[in-house]
């Protein structure tokens, strides 16, 4: 679940979308190697694809986090002090150029995770009482989003008919993904894991999103009550992130030396997504169009929001 340190203690737990995404600063590294991989899984690959990247940068802050995008318009999270109890983590759009911070109602920090094409936006704040919960906004309406007996609430994607998922905290501090269509939600747990999170979900009611087990973490994709297991060939841990309406799964993967690399995941290949000279790369979102949106962390360990087309 999420936490509203942005400090970057060591690395026993994931501090923004725990159990999802750990974007807290690593120790910059020499070199980008890519993992060795059998020749049966090298048939999974294709070379990396070729994007045209962008930064998404807040004016003044230090750092800056990109988890979604819709045609023009982006949304994340950013710090002007990252570690200080005093900056905390704030949502932000960024839509035709123009960068907004988000006042989400009696929070003490926010992170804006999803936009669709309606403008709807969706995502995760704590509230006064130090209670993480998800929000939606609709227009100048911001509405809570609580899964029904949860300890904790995170909204982490939308589809254009506003269908959300998430992920919550039962009274053990288990994880487990969910699905809140209308006003109905369905808890989603894949068999055997540790903890659940659900990250996209599509058109078409399809769903991606990372569990964990003893091995560690990996993706999966729920398609017509089939589930599918999603590896990155060679990865030590697979994150399943984003999925659009043709099928095409992004995220990113850490390969045995520790480095991060995106990845599109599209009619059964895979395909890496790296920033060039960037220390990781991760890919949160895919669009219709093949448009993605993530985060960088630089050779200086500064973390970016990232546009490619």
């Amino acid at each position: 679940m999420l936490h509203a340190n942005t400090t970057a203690p060591e690395r026993h737990g994931r501090k923004v979308l725990r159990g999802v995404l750990d974007l807290r600063p690593v120790p910059a590294v020499a070199g980008h190697h890519a993992p060795a991989v059998s020749q049966d899984a090298a048939a999974l690959t294709e070379a990396a694809k070729i994007f045209k990247f962008r930064t998404v940068d807040y004016p003044g802050a230090a750092m800056s986090l990109v988890f979604n995008r819709s045609g023009s318009a982006a949304v994340g999270v950013l710090a002007f002090d990252p570690g200080s109890p005093t900056s905390p983590n704030t949502a932000f759009t960024f839509i035709d150029g123009d960068y907004r911070l988000l006042a989400v109602p009696s929070s003490t920090m926010s992170i804006a995770t999803a936009i669709n094409g309606s403008g709807l936006i969706a995502g995760v704040y704590q509230d006064r009482n130090g209670v993480t919960r998800g929000f939606a906004k609709d227009g100048e309406v911001y509405t809570t989003v609580d899964f029904p007996g949860a300890h904790s609430t995170q909204v982490i994607g939308l589809n254009e008919a506003g269908d959300m998922v998430g992920d919550y905290l039962d009274a053990l501090s288990v994880e487990h993904g969910f699905v809140k269509t209308g006003g109905a939600f369905t808890p989603i747990d894949v068999p055997g894991a540790t903890g659940t999170g659900v990250t996209s979900i599509n058109g078409a009611g399809d769903i991606v999103g990372v569990f964990s087990d003893a091995s560690g973490s990996h993706g999966f994709l729920l398609k017509g009550g089939d589930l599918t297991t999603i590896d990155f060939p060679g990865a030590t841990g697979t994150n399943a992130f984003g999925l659009n309406d043709s099928g095409e799964i992004a995220g990113f993967y850490t390969d045995p030396a520790g480095h991060n690399h995106g990845f599109i995941l599209a009619d059964g290949a895979f395909s890496t997504i790296d920033v060039a000279g960037a220390a990781s790369t991760l890919v949160t979102r895919i669009e219709n169009d093949g448009a993605i949106a993530g985060v960088f962390i630089d050779a200086l360990n500064e973390q970016h929001g990232l546009l490619g087309e």
